[in-house]
């Protein structure tokens, strides 16, 4: 069969499926069942309006007569009392009666009722109920509230009618509409419920609009799915010369895969098992050549990182070489000249010569200290004494050293793994990076100690202003300082050294130029006592 005897025979089945369908199903079944669902609407509403009024009845009933009875030992005299209190609490019954007392209006009820029935009579739009002797009478209106708070429709009626036949029931009112009806419990009453003929065929025509709205819609999808059907034979075809375009670019961003089983289908998949296999040779070269590049960036970022680490090493030898020979050829002079100073300062009588002295003698010392520093410096560069240390501890101890000095800290340590470190290394530089958020801060220092999986955090802030951009990659050379009036500029060098001894790094916030960040990956740590451990072990084995 030909391509547009496929589509020709397809759009006509659609078309005559989708109308005749349409067709039966409105007139047969719709209308069916909407009478039926009406009728059971109004049965429904009416059992449902016919239980509320049995259940006020039987409630009010049951209270009153509860009442009455609690006092039926007391005299006559007390007994009427009793009973206009009961119909004072209860202003919808009108009359009450146990034979012997009445209260109440007489005329609602017959005299000669009033013997000894039993049951619940509707009685000129009155409720009269006879129970164990008693006679109550009560007023329609409560029920009348009741059944005004249902509704039906927007026209339908729900009454109070008597001496209809059965206990529910669907009756047909000539041509004016249909009527349901329920009895309400024992009694002669019957909830009515009213839907005139006029409201059941607007509803009708509402349904009948949808079911032409269906009709037309039937229609109309026929057309689409016949457009859609003829689409689906040469967009495909179209798709694949575009493709073809795209592909000849090198360009695999889209996929054409079908399922079908004619021979557009066939020549979809061969289509598609080409490029696949072209796309799979030039995936491959292009990872080739990735991997090519990433291989050059990653040496690159090798050798550039040597190079700034071996800057940086031989800067950090030259300055411990510089310490030790400074440390070694100056000190023993620099004591002895101020030694000598201090003895002149006391012997001579010349308050010129006193005045001189005392300014000497500050410079002097000044000289003695960065000349410490400096063999400090060297010390760390050349020996250290490992072992297991608490950075809370040593924290907590330096800042109880600077709160004393008259600005406040704000201190959050937490407690983090063991480190092995020289212990009186590790407590000099983070003096070091304490003193120098001290003497920056204005009146508060924050520094906070936590950890995060395997890397410990040590984070010190100050108030004071932030550092220099262009100051931030040479805070840690050595003899450089922004603090003019104190210190020589190895105090952050210093730091620096002892944390990338100990596997770790400091440098400052990107976020906040006022923040230091101390870092130690307590698994690389860790790394420091394997190599004590390997050297003792090498030390002994010598030894034996």
């Amino acid at each position: 069969m030909k391509l547009f005897h496929k589509i020709l025979v397809f759009s006509i089945f659609i078309v005559i499926s989708s109308s005749g369908l349409t067709s039966i199903w409105g007139t047969l079944f719709i209308k069916r069942e909407y009478e039926q669902r009406m009728k059971n609407i109004l049965s429904f509403t009416a059992e449902n309006v016919s239980d509320a009024v049995e259940r006020y009845i039987e409630s009010t009933t049951r209270v009153v007569l509860a009442s009455v009875k609690k006092y039926e030992n007391l005299p006559d005299s007390e007994r009427i009392l009793v009973f206009g209190e009961i119909m004072r609490d209860f202003k919808d019954v009108l009359f009450l009666s146990d034979g012997k007392i009445y209260v109440g209006d007489i005329q609602t009820i017959k005299l000669q009722d009033l013997k000894a029935k039993s049951g619940t009579i509707f009685q000129d739009k009155k409720i009269v109920i006879y129970s164990d002797g008693i006679t109550i009478v009560m007023s329609k209106e409560p029920i009348d509230r009741i059944i005004a708070g249902f509704s039906i429709g927007q026209s339908g009626q729900i009454e109070i009618e008597q001496n209809l036949e059965g206990l529910s029931g669907i009756i047909p009112v000539d041509s004016k509409g249909i009527k349901a009806f329920r009895k309400i419990g024992n009694s002669n009453m019957y909830v009515s419920i009213f839907l005139p003929q006029s409201e059941i065929e607007g509803i009708w025509k509402k349904i009948s609009s949808q079911v032409l709205f269906f009709f037309i819609s039937s229609v109309v999808l026929s057309l689409i799915l016949s457009f859609i059907f003829t689409r689906s034979i040469t967009k495909p075809l179209s798709k694949i010369e575009n493709l073809a375009r795209k592909y000849s670019k090198l360009d695999f961003s889209e996929k054409v895969i079908s399922s079908r089983k004619d021979e557009v289908g066939e020549v979809i998949r061969a289509f598609h098992s080409m490029i696949s296999e072209i796309e799979k040779s030039w995936e491959e070269l292009k990872r080739w050549n990735l991997e090519l590049e990433k291989r050059v960036e990653e040496r690159t970022a090798q050798l550039k990182k040597m190079h700034d680490n071996l800057l940086v090493a031989e800067k950090m030898a030259s300055v411990g070489t510089l310490g030790a020979g400074v440390a070694h050829e100056i000190n023993n002079p620099l004591a002895s000249s101020i030694g000598f100073l201090q003895i002149a300062k006391i012997k001579t009588q010349d308050e010129n010569a006193k005045k001189y002295i005392e300014k000497v003698l500050p410079n002097l010392e000044r000289i003695k200290q960065i000349v410490s520093r400096m063999s400090y410096f060297a010390e760390v560069q050349m020996k250290a004494e490992y072992s297991q240390v608490e950075l809370k501890k040593i924290l907590s101890e330096i800042i109880n050293h600077f709160e004393d000095k008259g600005k406040v800290f704000e201190k959050e340590l937490y407690d983090t793994s063991y480190i092995y470190a020289d212990e009186e290394q590790i407590r000099t530089a983070l003096y070091e990076v304490i003193k120098n958020a001290f003497l920056a801060s204005e009146s508060k220092i924050k520094v906070k100690l936590y950890q995060k999986e395997k890397t410990i955090f040590i984070e010190v802030k100050d108030d004071g202003e932030e550092i220099p951009k262009e100051y931030i990659k040479r805070i840690f050379d050595p003899f450089f300082t922004l603090k003019k009036w104190e210190g020589i500029g190895l105090g952050l060098t210093i730091a620096k050294t002892v944390f990338n001894n100990l596997k770790g790094d400091i440098y400052v916030s990107e976020d906040d130029r006022k923040t230091f960040i101390i870092e130690i990956d307590a698994e690389k740590n860790k790394e420091i006592k394997e190599f004590l451990k390997e050297e003792e072990e090498k030390i002994k084995a010598h030894l034996v």
